[in-house]
């Protein structure tokens, strides 16, 4: 983006000032600097971002808020404050990845990775289904004239949107969601218990032999020391052969026994569950990592769990905390398919944190290319 897409219209808030360029990873993010949140809030409505991971900040007595491409957020831990707006043309420009209408690029939905998708694939969506994607930068492609247009500007945000939201603004044509092949998509565990006081914790397609191969019914309510105190833990899934051949028996077995549960109860929906697991027995080694990076990027967390996630992040050595890490920002041969809200607000509340000592290294990590 450039300096001149950063100060369009010159009408800034009074105090607001231009500082300085930072550039951490793939991300860009243009500072500046105000006198209160109301003119921050001001200046960020006013000052569009058009691209994926490019953030405007400003900083104010009353904290930092930020704008992306999405949302205007809090920067300490960015919790969204409301959905940016969109300036519309009268006429089309088309591209191939941005909104014919606002020149915001169109985040693809990401379709999984599967023997059943290889090929075309068609994807269905409810009025309800078709709104999230205004949360999420997504939009639609229109098979006649092959116009993008984003989920803000076919109107499908709106409360009460109709099938015309569907229908291209440039040349009336049936229009379908923009999609791509990506990492396959992950269920989310119901967010309350049964009627019988049980969760059922959803397969995960990026699972294995400790954590997601099957779904696992567990009580809402653990006590996660008193069950890490046990002398001897139980199999995850006892009747699964793939599992108990895996983790074997004997003092191996007790290790890889406490990495998979620890897995699951950092997955477990309840909070206090999770907090139980990161206060009594929180991830210390490379076969938990990946779960402690899911719970950070999750979309349900709360944000006091994400707050005790962070610490027990930065009780780790400099290797595992690199590590995780890469996992968040997708840097290896393996894309996490975090979103890129979900990963800011991550990295917001790890850097919020970071030990006095360790904050230069951490920029100092954020910073390094996929190639370091």
């Amino acid at each position: 983006m450039s300096l001149s897409e950063r100060k369009e219209g010159d009408g800034h808030p009074v105090g607001v000032r231009f500082k300085q360029t930072e550039r951490t990873g793939q991300a860009t993010y243009h500072v500046y600097g105000g006198p209160s949140r109301r003119a921050a809030l001001e200046f960020l409505r006013r000052t569009h971002v058009k691209d994926e991971l490019v953030y405007n900040i400003v900083e104010t007595p009353e904290g930092n808020f930020g704008r992306d491409l999405i949302y205007l957020f809090h920067e300490a831990d960015g919790k969204p404050i409301e959905l940016g707006e969109r300036p519309r043309s009268q006429s089309p420009s088309p591209s191939g990845t941005r909104c014919a209408w606002c020149g915001f690029f169109v985040v693809p939905y990401k379709l999984p990775i599967n023997d059943e998708n290889v090929g075309s694939v068609t994807l269905y969506m409810t009025y309800d289904e078709l709104a999230v994607l205004a949360k999420t930068g997504g939009g639609l492609h229109c098979g006649a004239c092959s116009m993008l247009q984003c989920a803000v500007c076919s109107g499908i945000a709106q409360t009460g949107g109709t099938a015309l939201a569907t229908v291209c603004r440039a040349c009336g044509g049936e229009m379908a969601v923009q999609t791509v092949v990506g990492p396959v998509g992950r269920a989310a565990a119901p967010g309350g218990p049964d009627a019988e006081q049980m969760v059922t914790l959803p397969a995960d397609p990026m699972g294995d032999e400790l954590w997601g191969m099957a779904p696992l019914r567990l009580p809402w309510n653990i006590d996660v020391a008193r069950f890490f105190g046990q002398s001897t833990l139980p199999y995850v899934w006892p009747e699964d052969g793939r599992h108990t051949e895996y983790i074997g028996s004997g003092e191996r077995a007790q290790t890889l026994l406490r990495a998979s549960w620890t897995k699951i109860f950092l997955h477990h929906p309840n909070p206090e569950v999770t907090l139980g697991c990161l206060r009594s027995a929180p991830p210390d080694g490379m076969l938990t990592l990946t779960s402690l990076a899911d719970l950070l990027a999750s979309l349900t967390a709360e944000p006091r769990v994400k707050e005790e996630a962070s610490r027990a992040l930065w009780r780790l050595s400099d290797g595992l905390v690199g590590y995780t890490l890469n996992v968040l920002l997708s840097r290896g041969v393996i894309m996490s398919g975090y979103d890129t809200h979900s990963v800011h607000q991550a990295l917001g509340h790890l850097r919020k944190a970071c030990p006095q000592s360790r904050r230069v290294w951490f920029e100092e990590q954020l910073a390094r290319s996929e190639d370091d």
